[in-house]
């Protein structure tokens, strides 16, 4: 019995180190972060075609879920961007 648990305990000693040495893939410092992706709102049926809760997309992709989809994108004099959709989904991932 004894033996079973000296065995044991460094089976799980070996294998903490083991598993702390794989990483968490980098990015903590911001030097490699992972891409965010957010759905675009639906336009719905606002009397303004959803401009008032269309998301901003400055600078970032949006990518269509699935076929058929269609989205509203305003673009304003100062360089902004919103967007919603009309039908279908979309996301918007950070570049």
């Amino acid at each position: 019995m004894k033996n079973t648990n000296i065995k044991l305990v460094a089976f799980t000693a070996v294998m903490g180190l083991f598993l702390s040495a794989c990483g968490g893939g980098g990015g903590g410092d911001g030097s490699n972060p992972l891409p965010v992706a957010v759905k675009v709102p639906h336009c719905g049926t606002a009397a303004d075609g959803g401009k008032a809760i269309a998301e901003d997309v400055t600078g970032k992709t949006i990518e269509k879920v699935g076929t058929g989809a269609e989205v509203r994108i305003w673009h304003f004099p100062e360089g902004e961007k919103k967007a919603c959709m009309i039908k279908g989904d979309a996301l918007i991932v950070d570049n």
